[in-house]
Protein backbone atom coordinates (compact mmCIF):
# COMPACT_ATOMS: atom_id res chain seq x y z
CA UNK A 1 0.00 0.00 0.00
CA UNK A 2 2.55 2.57 0.78
CA UNK A 3 4.56 1.29 -2.47
CA UNK A 4 0.97 2.55 -4.22
CA UNK A 5 0.88 5.70 -2.93
CA UNK A 6 4.11 6.87 -3.09
CA UNK A 7 3.59 6.23 -6.94
CA UNK A 8 0.58 7.79 -6.80
CA UNK A 9 2.28 11.07 -5.03
CA UNK A 10 5.53 11.04 -7.33
CA UNK A 11 2.71 10.66 -10.44
CA UNK A 12 1.28 14.09 -9.10
CA UNK A 13 4.59 15.29 -8.39
CA UNK A 14 5.13 15.13 -12.38
CA UNK A 15 2.00 16.05 -13.41
CA UNK A 16 2.32 19.28 -11.58
CA UNK A 17 5.71 19.76 -12.68
CA UNK A 18 5.02 19.31 -16.64
CA UNK A 19 1.93 21.89 -15.80
CA UNK A 20 3.68 24.43 -14.80
CA UNK A 21 6.17 23.88 -17.49
CA UNK A 22 3.69 24.29 -20.41
CA UNK A 23 2.31 27.13 -18.37
CA UNK A 24 5.92 28.85 -18.25
CA UNK A 25 6.77 27.63 -21.64
CA UNK A 26 3.62 27.71 -23.94
CA UNK A 27 0.79 29.72 -22.35
CA UNK A 28 2.57 32.95 -21.03
CA UNK A 29 4.54 33.18 -23.91
CA UNK A 30 1.50 32.90 -25.76
CA UNK A 31 -0.34 35.28 -23.66
CA UNK A 32 2.72 37.84 -23.25
CA UNK A 33 2.33 37.58 -27.33
CA UNK A 34 -0.65 38.95 -28.19
CA UNK A 35 -0.20 41.62 -25.00
CA UNK A 36 2.69 43.11 -26.50
CA UNK A 37 1.16 42.45 -30.19
CA UNK A 38 -1.76 44.88 -29.43
CA UNK A 39 0.91 47.18 -27.09
CA UNK A 40 2.81 47.56 -30.20
CA UNK A 41 -0.04 48.54 -31.85
CA UNK A 42 -1.17 51.54 -29.74
CA UNK A 43 2.85 52.62 -30.45
CA UNK A 44 2.31 52.37 -33.78
CA UNK A 45 -0.99 54.25 -33.98
CA UNK A 46 0.28 57.31 -31.59
CA UNK A 47 3.37 57.19 -33.53
CA UNK A 48 1.32 57.53 -36.91
CA UNK A 49 -0.97 60.02 -35.49
CA UNK A 50 2.02 62.86 -34.60
CA UNK A 51 3.38 61.90 -37.48
CA UNK A 52 0.41 63.23 -39.62
CA UNK A 53 0.19 66.38 -37.15
CA UNK A 54 4.19 66.98 -38.26
CA UNK A 55 3.51 66.45 -41.86
CA UNK A 56 0.92 68.87 -41.69
CA UNK A 57 2.26 71.23 -40.17
CA UNK A 58 5.53 71.37 -42.32
CA UNK A 59 3.57 70.91 -45.85
CA UNK A 60 1.73 74.29 -44.89
CA UNK A 61 5.22 76.63 -44.36
CA UNK A 62 8.53 74.19 -44.79
CA UNK A 63 9.79 76.33 -41.63
CA UNK A 64 7.51 74.86 -39.47
CA UNK A 65 10.11 71.86 -39.37
CA UNK A 66 12.61 74.13 -37.20
CA UNK A 67 9.94 74.76 -34.57
CA UNK A 68 8.97 71.00 -34.77
CA UNK A 69 12.37 68.95 -34.86
CA UNK A 70 12.84 71.50 -31.53
CA UNK A 71 9.65 70.12 -29.94
CA UNK A 72 10.40 66.69 -31.27
CA UNK A 73 14.33 66.71 -29.50
CA UNK A 74 13.25 69.08 -26.20
CA UNK A 75 9.97 66.92 -25.80
CA UNK A 76 11.85 63.78 -25.77
CA UNK A 77 14.15 65.24 -23.41
CA UNK A 78 11.27 66.49 -20.81
CA UNK A 79 9.55 63.10 -20.60
CA UNK A 80 13.00 61.06 -19.87
CA UNK A 81 13.42 63.45 -17.49
CA UNK A 82 9.65 64.06 -15.85
CA UNK A 83 8.30 60.67 -16.29
CA UNK A 84 11.50 58.31 -16.58
CA UNK A 85 13.44 56.66 -13.51
CA UNK A 86 16.24 56.26 -15.20
CA UNK A 87 17.04 59.50 -16.21
CA UNK A 88 19.77 58.89 -19.00
CA UNK A 89 19.04 59.32 -22.49
CA UNK A 90 18.65 57.24 -25.04
CA UNK A 91 15.78 55.49 -26.85
CA UNK A 92 16.39 52.06 -24.27
CA UNK A 93 18.39 49.19 -26.24
CA UNK A 94 21.28 50.13 -23.10
CA UNK A 95 18.84 50.09 -20.39
CA UNK A 96 17.26 46.66 -21.69
CA UNK A 97 20.69 44.97 -21.67
CA UNK A 98 21.65 46.62 -18.37
CA UNK A 99 18.42 45.42 -16.72
CA UNK A 100 18.95 42.30 -18.31
CA UNK A 101 22.08 41.60 -17.13
CA UNK A 102 22.54 43.64 -13.50
CA UNK A 103 19.27 43.42 -12.46
CA UNK A 104 18.11 40.11 -13.73
CA UNK A 105 15.20 41.22 -15.96
CA UNK A 106 13.41 44.10 -13.96
CA UNK A 107 12.40 46.66 -15.73
CA UNK A 108 9.79 49.21 -14.17
CA UNK A 109 6.75 50.45 -15.35
CA UNK A 110 8.03 54.48 -14.92
CA UNK A 111 10.70 53.52 -17.53
CA UNK A 112 8.69 51.54 -19.86
CA UNK A 113 5.94 54.48 -20.09
CA UNK A 114 8.58 56.87 -20.00
CA UNK A 115 11.05 56.25 -22.19
CA UNK A 116 8.90 54.80 -24.75
CA UNK A 117 6.50 57.96 -25.03
CA UNK A 118 9.81 59.85 -25.19
CA UNK A 119 11.04 57.63 -28.39
CA UNK A 120 7.44 58.63 -29.99
CA UNK A 121 7.36 61.96 -29.56
CA UNK A 122 10.74 62.65 -30.89
CA UNK A 123 10.54 60.21 -34.06
CA UNK A 124 6.79 61.39 -34.38
CA UNK A 125 8.03 65.21 -34.80
CA UNK A 126 10.41 64.32 -36.82
CA UNK A 127 13.28 63.27 -34.59
CA UNK A 128 16.10 61.42 -36.70
CA UNK A 129 15.44 58.09 -35.07
CA UNK A 130 13.45 55.00 -34.98
CA UNK A 131 11.30 53.14 -33.19
CA UNK A 132 13.22 49.62 -33.07
CA UNK A 133 14.86 50.38 -29.16
CA UNK A 134 11.08 51.13 -28.10
CA UNK A 135 9.40 48.22 -29.35
CA UNK A 136 11.97 46.16 -28.00
CA UNK A 137 11.38 48.13 -24.59
CA UNK A 138 7.82 47.99 -24.32
CA UNK A 139 8.04 44.21 -24.89
CA UNK A 140 10.62 43.50 -22.38
CA UNK A 141 8.86 45.87 -19.84
CA UNK A 142 5.08 44.53 -20.13
CA UNK A 143 7.21 41.06 -19.76
CA UNK A 144 8.63 41.97 -16.72
CA UNK A 145 5.92 43.63 -14.93
CA UNK A 146 3.77 40.59 -15.71
CA UNK A 147 6.41 38.23 -14.64
CA UNK A 148 6.84 39.82 -11.16
CA UNK A 149 3.02 39.84 -10.57
CA UNK A 150 3.22 36.46 -11.14
CA UNK A 151 5.64 35.94 -8.34
CA UNK A 152 8.03 34.14 -11.09
CA UNK A 153 11.56 32.99 -9.90
CA UNK A 154 15.04 35.56 -11.46
CA UNK A 155 15.73 32.55 -14.25
CA UNK A 156 11.81 32.92 -15.60
CA UNK A 157 12.24 36.44 -15.29
CA UNK A 158 15.35 36.96 -17.07
CA UNK A 159 14.13 33.97 -20.19
CA UNK A 160 10.52 36.04 -20.40
CA UNK A 161 12.10 39.35 -20.47
CA UNK A 162 13.47 38.21 -23.52
CA UNK A 163 10.92 36.64 -25.04
CA UNK A 164 8.89 40.08 -24.38
CA UNK A 165 11.72 42.01 -26.07
CA UNK A 166 11.30 39.12 -29.33
CA UNK A 167 7.87 39.86 -29.36
CA UNK A 168 7.90 43.76 -29.30
CA UNK A 169 10.44 43.78 -32.39
CA UNK A 170 8.15 41.03 -34.66
CA UNK A 171 5.28 42.95 -33.89
CA UNK A 172 6.91 46.45 -34.58
CA UNK A 173 8.46 44.81 -38.03
CA UNK A 174 5.83 42.23 -38.70
CA UNK A 175 8.39 39.89 -39.26
CA UNK A 176 9.06 36.42 -37.38
CA UNK A 177 13.21 38.11 -37.61
CA UNK A 178 12.45 39.09 -33.40
CA UNK A 179 13.33 35.59 -32.69
CA UNK A 180 16.44 35.11 -33.65
CA UNK A 181 17.34 39.08 -32.76
CA UNK A 182 15.83 38.95 -29.38
CA UNK A 183 17.77 35.56 -28.57
CA UNK A 184 22.04 37.15 -29.70
CA UNK A 185 20.83 40.69 -28.27
CA UNK A 186 22.17 39.99 -24.81
CA UNK A 187 25.64 38.99 -25.96
CA UNK A 188 28.37 39.89 -28.87
CA UNK A 189 29.05 36.38 -29.68
CA UNK A 190 26.83 33.98 -28.32
CA UNK A 191 22.89 33.38 -27.98
CA UNK A 192 20.55 32.66 -25.34
CA UNK A 193 19.17 29.36 -26.48
CA UNK A 194 17.44 28.35 -23.37
CA UNK A 195 14.92 30.94 -24.66
CA UNK A 196 14.05 29.76 -28.20
CA UNK A 197 10.67 28.39 -27.85
CA UNK A 198 9.52 30.47 -25.54
CA UNK A 199 10.78 33.10 -27.73
CA UNK A 200 9.58 31.67 -30.64
CA UNK A 201 5.81 31.49 -29.16
CA UNK A 202 5.81 34.71 -27.96
CA UNK A 203 6.98 36.15 -31.37
CA UNK A 204 4.98 34.39 -33.65
CA UNK A 205 1.42 35.26 -31.53
CA UNK A 206 2.59 39.06 -31.05
CA UNK A 207 3.05 39.08 -34.77
CA UNK A 208 -0.23 37.80 -35.69
CA UNK A 209 -1.51 40.06 -32.88
CA UNK A 210 -0.13 43.38 -35.10
CA UNK A 211 -1.27 41.96 -38.04
CA UNK A 212 -4.79 41.57 -37.15
CA UNK A 213 -4.77 45.00 -35.62
CA UNK A 214 -2.40 46.80 -38.44
CA UNK A 215 -2.43 44.91 -41.34
CA UNK A 216 0.15 42.20 -42.58
CA UNK A 217 2.55 44.95 -44.34
CA UNK A 218 5.36 45.80 -42.99
CA UNK A 219 7.68 48.70 -42.70
CA UNK A 220 9.18 48.16 -45.97
CA UNK A 221 10.31 46.12 -48.69
CA UNK A 222 6.75 44.96 -49.42
CA UNK A 223 4.64 44.91 -52.81
CA UNK A 224 8.20 44.02 -54.92
CA UNK A 225 8.65 41.15 -56.58
CA UNK A 226 11.48 39.16 -54.45
CA UNK A 227 12.06 36.23 -56.48
CA UNK A 228 15.40 37.77 -58.10
CA UNK A 229 18.27 38.12 -56.47
CA UNK A 230 21.11 40.26 -57.06
CA UNK A 231 24.35 39.06 -58.12
CA UNK A 232 26.78 38.10 -55.73
CA UNK A 233 29.09 40.59 -56.23
CA UNK A 234 26.56 42.96 -55.98
CA UNK A 235 25.75 41.13 -52.47
CA UNK A 236 29.61 41.36 -51.54
CA UNK A 237 30.12 45.13 -52.04
CA UNK A 238 26.77 46.35 -50.58
CA UNK A 239 27.77 43.80 -47.37
CA UNK A 240 31.41 45.23 -46.80
CA UNK A 241 30.37 49.43 -47.84
CA UNK A 242 27.12 49.13 -45.28
CA UNK A 243 29.70 47.67 -42.61
CA UNK A 244 32.15 50.11 -43.02
CA UNK A 245 29.85 52.69 -43.28
CA UNK A 246 28.12 51.25 -39.90
CA UNK A 247 31.71 51.44 -38.10
CA UNK A 248 32.52 54.87 -39.08
CA UNK A 249 29.17 56.06 -37.66
CA UNK A 250 29.60 54.19 -35.13
CA UNK A 251 32.76 55.69 -34.22
CA UNK A 252 31.57 59.26 -34.97
CA UNK A 253 28.79 58.63 -32.49
CA UNK A 254 30.94 57.48 -29.46
CA UNK A 255 33.11 60.76 -30.20
CA UNK A 256 29.96 63.09 -29.92
CA UNK A 257 28.21 61.59 -27.45
CA UNK A 258 31.58 61.57 -25.13
CA UNK A 259 31.93 64.58 -26.36
CA UNK A 260 27.98 66.19 -25.65
CA UNK A 261 27.97 64.47 -21.80
CA UNK A 262 31.33 66.39 -21.16
CA UNK A 263 30.09 69.68 -21.88
CA UNK A 264 26.08 68.91 -21.30
CA UNK A 265 25.90 68.28 -17.46
CA UNK A 266 22.88 69.94 -16.03
CA UNK A 267 22.16 72.46 -19.27
CA UNK A 268 21.03 68.98 -21.32
CA UNK A 269 18.03 70.77 -21.83
CA UNK A 270 19.33 74.00 -23.54
CA UNK A 271 22.01 71.96 -26.11
CA UNK A 272 18.56 70.27 -26.82
CA UNK A 273 17.55 73.47 -28.46
CA UNK A 274 20.43 74.45 -30.78
CA UNK A 275 20.05 70.77 -31.99
CA UNK A 276 16.45 70.62 -32.62
CA UNK A 277 17.29 73.92 -34.88
CA UNK A 278 20.11 72.36 -36.37
CA UNK A 279 18.03 69.32 -37.24
CA UNK A 280 15.48 72.06 -38.73
CA UNK A 281 17.83 73.62 -40.89
CA UNK A 282 19.08 70.26 -41.95
CA UNK A 283 15.36 69.11 -42.89
CA UNK A 284 14.49 72.27 -44.92
CA UNK A 285 17.08 70.73 -47.66
CA UNK A 286 17.22 67.77 -46.91
CA UNK A 287 13.28 66.47 -45.35
CA UNK A 288 13.75 62.78 -46.09
CA UNK A 289 16.34 62.98 -43.17
CA UNK A 290 13.19 63.60 -40.41
CA UNK A 291 11.49 60.41 -38.72
CA UNK A 292 12.21 57.34 -39.02
CA UNK A 293 12.65 57.43 -43.53
CA UNK A 294 10.47 53.56 -44.19
CA UNK A 295 8.92 55.84 -46.94
CA UNK A 296 11.80 57.05 -48.54
CA UNK A 297 13.09 53.96 -48.62
CA UNK A 298 9.69 52.45 -50.60
CA UNK A 299 10.54 55.62 -52.98
CA UNK A 300 14.30 53.98 -53.28
CA UNK A 301 13.03 50.48 -53.83
CA UNK A 302 10.14 51.61 -56.32
CA UNK A 303 12.71 53.87 -58.23
CA UNK A 304 13.94 53.52 -61.75
CA UNK A 305 17.83 53.47 -61.74
CA UNK A 306 19.02 57.19 -62.03
CA UNK A 307 15.69 58.51 -60.40
CA UNK A 308 17.86 59.73 -57.98
CA UNK A 309 20.83 61.52 -58.37
CA UNK A 310 24.07 60.31 -56.43
CA UNK A 311 25.28 63.45 -54.89
CA UNK A 312 21.54 63.77 -53.45
CA UNK A 313 21.95 59.79 -51.96
CA UNK A 314 25.28 60.82 -50.51
CA UNK A 315 24.31 64.28 -49.08
CA UNK A 316 21.63 62.32 -47.37
CA UNK A 317 23.15 59.80 -46.29
CA UNK A 318 25.79 62.31 -44.24
CA UNK A 319 23.14 64.55 -43.39
CA UNK A 320 21.75 61.54 -41.94
CA UNK A 321 24.50 60.57 -39.60
CA UNK A 322 24.42 64.61 -38.75
CA UNK A 323 20.76 64.72 -37.70
CA UNK A 324 21.23 61.30 -35.71
CA UNK A 325 24.03 62.25 -33.68
CA UNK A 326 22.10 65.45 -33.14
CA UNK A 327 19.35 63.90 -31.12
CA UNK A 328 20.37 63.94 -27.52
CA UNK A 329 17.25 60.97 -27.02
CA UNK A 330 19.63 58.47 -28.15
CA UNK A 331 22.83 59.78 -26.73
CA UNK A 332 23.19 56.34 -24.24
CA UNK A 333 23.43 53.88 -27.66
CA UNK A 334 24.73 52.45 -30.34
CA UNK A 335 21.89 51.25 -31.82
CA UNK A 336 20.79 54.47 -33.27
CA UNK A 337 22.34 53.21 -36.74
CA UNK A 338 20.07 49.99 -36.72
CA UNK A 339 17.01 52.36 -35.91
CA UNK A 340 17.39 54.36 -38.95
CA UNK A 341 16.39 53.25 -42.98
CA UNK A 342 17.35 55.71 -44.97
CA UNK A 343 21.09 55.95 -44.28
CA UNK A 344 21.43 52.37 -43.28
CA UNK A 345 20.14 51.42 -47.41
CA UNK A 346 21.43 53.97 -49.04
CA UNK A 347 24.24 52.07 -50.34
CA UNK A 348 21.55 49.60 -52.09
CA UNK A 349 20.38 52.62 -54.15
CA UNK A 350 22.74 52.79 -56.76
CA UNK A 351 24.63 49.60 -57.02
CA UNK A 352 21.45 47.34 -57.60
CA UNK A 353 20.13 47.87 -61.56
CA UNK A 354 16.18 47.12 -61.08
CA UNK A 355 13.51 47.43 -58.40
CA UNK A 356 13.68 43.67 -58.17
CA UNK A 357 17.76 43.54 -57.30
CA UNK A 358 17.34 47.11 -55.27
CA UNK A 359 14.89 45.88 -53.05
CA UNK A 360 17.23 42.56 -52.04
CA UNK A 361 20.24 44.41 -52.18
CA UNK A 362 19.06 46.78 -49.59
CA UNK A 363 18.49 43.74 -47.59
CA UNK A 364 22.07 43.13 -47.50
CA UNK A 365 22.71 46.44 -47.17
CA UNK A 366 20.86 46.39 -43.55
CA UNK A 367 22.59 43.15 -42.43
CA UNK A 368 26.21 44.27 -43.23
CA UNK A 369 25.06 47.48 -41.15
CA UNK A 370 24.19 45.28 -38.34
CA UNK A 371 27.09 43.31 -38.44
CA UNK A 372 29.34 46.88 -38.72
CA UNK A 373 27.71 48.07 -35.09
CA UNK A 374 28.13 45.00 -33.21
Amino acid sequence: MPFFEAEMMESKIRQNLNGRIFAKDWLLPTMLGITVGLAISLLDSFYRILNSAFLLISNLNSLFRILSAIIALCGGYLIVRLLAEDKKSGCGTDLLLERYHWHNGFLSLRDTVGKTLASIVTVGFGGSAGLVGPSLLLGSGISSFITRKLGLDQKDVKKLFLCGAAAGFSAFFRALTGILFALELPYKRDIETGAFIPASIASITAYFASAIALGRTGKIFDGVDHSNSPSLLHAVVLGILAALIALVFTKIFEKTSSAVEKLAGRFSMYLAIPGGILLGIIGLFYPEVLGLGCDFVQKIVAARLGEFALTMLIGLLIFKIVATNNNPELRRKRWTFLSNAVHRRNPGAYLCPSSEFRTVGLRYACNGRFAGCN
